[in-house]
């Protein structure tokens, strides 16, 4: 969701929030080589009889929230700065391959711009 105000005529306010919660699911795995493939050290680090085993390798399920507040102001019809910082939280509800990845960020930035 995007709220985007004027709050006077050199000066614009935007908020945005935002949320994802994705799901996903592998299970089993078939790999098999084309036939031209004939790297020995391909074919002896890589081998994929041993890979078939796997048949539960990941559920993955995170949940990511996005808060970011801004604007920008225009000194003339040509020259403005602009500004934002945000907020992101990363929930990482089933663990995946490199463990918890939970864990939040801070942004933030500060620009001048001129049209031409």
């Amino acid at each position: 969701m995007t709220v985007d105000y004027a709050a006077t005529e050199q000066l614009d306010l935007q908020a945005t929030l935002s949320f994802s919660d994705a799901q996903a699911e592998w299970k089993g795995l078939s790999i098999s080589y084309p036939g031209i493939v004939n790297d020995p050290v391909l074919l002896e680090l890589y081998d994929p009889e041993g890979m078939t085993t796997i048949t539960d390798y990941s559920t993955l399920h995170y949940q990511l929230t996005d808060i970011s507040l801004g604007g920008t102001y225009r000194f003339t019809p040509a020259l403005y700065m602009t500004a934002q910082a945000s907020w992101e939280y990363y929930n990482d509800k089933d663990a995946y391959v490199y463990g918890d990845m939970s864990g939040e960020a801070y942004r933030g930035y500060l620009g001048l711009g001129y049209s031409f």
